[in-house]
């Protein structure tokens, strides 16, 4: 993997092991009421808005996580929120949500960082520090998630950003940022369908862009974070097999989930589309991504 920057506190950046009690929690407290906002954010691509979602309880003393959760080109925040299914397991699980909107017509994420398009990088950044200035955030407990275009964004921010996200979660969507140094480990998991007709499984082109072979670079992210070697394949379910990757630096893992005739689709998403292929019903991604997020360690300051 290919990661730039490093935390202090370590070697590798992070804790041995999870410990979601650290964090002493916030005072003053930082009120808020439960629910859905819709808050905007002045950048420099204009006025830019994203869903906040707070979780029943909320209490504003006790350091929350914080997930990011980021739409497919075409998409929207709405359609994300609604069709992962976040916002619900945020209530169920206690966690902060931001689920943004992307930029142009349609909506997208520049992910590569072309001088062309939006500062995406610049607006994600914008909102981690309003959530975390006037929320009870734990900081050592920040993920990103999406699919597709939004996928490959969250990889981004970890490769960029790698002192303040913990863990990532791409949905259709794996590969290699260019010109970043190997500083730190950061945990990947990441779900493919095998008939995927838009991030070809087995690589070639996304809208002219070279895309790799998800498999090698499921290996070569684990090679990065120094894993071991080979693989541990398990199969899930029917149509669902898992390709883990342990034995690595820090402690953190890199999982792969291979969907046998899957789509460019979220596993267990509450509607399907057709159009982008298959969707599987036999996992829950939403489910396991938080899973994995929860498993694995944090970041140290």
């Amino acid at each position: 993997m290919l990661v730039a920057g490093c935390r202090s506190g370590g070697a590798s950046g992070v804790a041995a092991t999870p410990t979601p009690d650290a964090p002493a929690g916030c005072a003053p407290t930082r009120a808020h009421a439960p629910g859905n906002t819709t808050e905007s954010i002045p950048t420099a691509n204009g006025v830019r808005s994203y869903i906040l979602h707070v979780p029943p309880g909320y209490d504003g003393a006790a350091a929350l996580p914080l997930v990011l959760n980021l739409h497919g080109a075409g998409s929207n925040k709405e359609q994300q929120a609604f069709y992962s299914g976040f916002p619900q397991k945020a209530d169920r699980e206690r966690f902060i949500l931001l689920t943004p909107d992307g930029a142009g017509t349609p909506r997208q994420w520049n992910f590569l960082g072309l001088a062309s398009g939006a500062d995406d990088l610049g607006f994600l950044r914008a909102i981690l520090d309003r959530s975390e200035a006037s929320l009870c955030i734990d900081t050592s407990r920040v993920y990103a998630t999406g699919i597709s275009s939004g996928g490959a964004m969250s990889i981004s921010l970890g490769c960029s950003l790698p002192e303040r996200i913990t863990a990532v979660a791409p949905v259709a969507a794996l590969y290699l940022p260019p010109g970043c140094a190997t500083t730190r480990p950061i945990p990947l998991i990441e779900f493919h369908g095998t008939d995927d007709p838009i991030v070809p499984f087995h690589g070639g082109k996304v809208g002219g862009i070279p895309s790799p072979d998800v498999e090698q670079a499921a290996a070569a992210w684990a090679k990065g974070d120094g894993c071991d070697a080979n693989d541990r394949v398990s199969q899930v379910s029917e149509h669902v097999k898992l390709e883990a990757y342990g034995g690595c630096r820090g402690g953190v893992t890199v999982e792969l989930y291979v969907v046998d005739g899957g789509g460019h689709t979220w596993p267990g998403a509450r509607a399907d589309v057709t159009l982008l292929g298959a969707t599987t019903h036999e996992i829950s991604g939403t489910d396991l991504i938080w899973q994995f997020f929860a498993s694995q360690p944090i970041l140290t300051r």
